[in-house]
């Protein structure tokens, strides 16, 4: 999957898209390949402020491997109020992430989304 693709299925699961890597921000050059989405905000409102700050979050980090050869992506699942995350091999959406979150670990047991 390339960032675009990415980008297209994160929305398409329900997230919303917060940062995508390649702008002035981007402090390594793996952050130029790093999208991250949030849990939807309640109404649309997307002026968060502190205290409405998404719990569930995710981020991809789609990079060539040490050959140069595309692999696929690696998506991070982290709960903000628990200071929790879980790696997936795939997309699922702000709910299933809530429950990928609550177990804690998926390991090899991962469900296919």
């Amino acid at each position: 999957m390339n960032n675009s693709e990415i980008t297209r299925a994160f929305l398409e699961k329900g997230w919303e898209i917060r940062y995508r890597g390649g702008n002035s921000i981007c402090s390594t050059p793996s952050d130029l390949e790093m999208i991250v989405a949030d849990e939807p905000t309640i109404g649309g409102d997307t002026s968060r402020s502190p205290e409405a700050r998404p719990r569930f979050s995710i981020a991809a980090w789609p990079a060539a491997g040490g050959d140069g050869e595309p692999r696929p992506p690696v998506f991070d699942l982290y709960d903000a109020e628990r200071d929790v995350e879980v790696r997936v091999n795939r997309i699922p959406t702000p709910e299933e992430a809530a429950r990928l979150l609550e177990r804690g670990d998926v390991g090899e047991s991962e469900p296919q989304f």
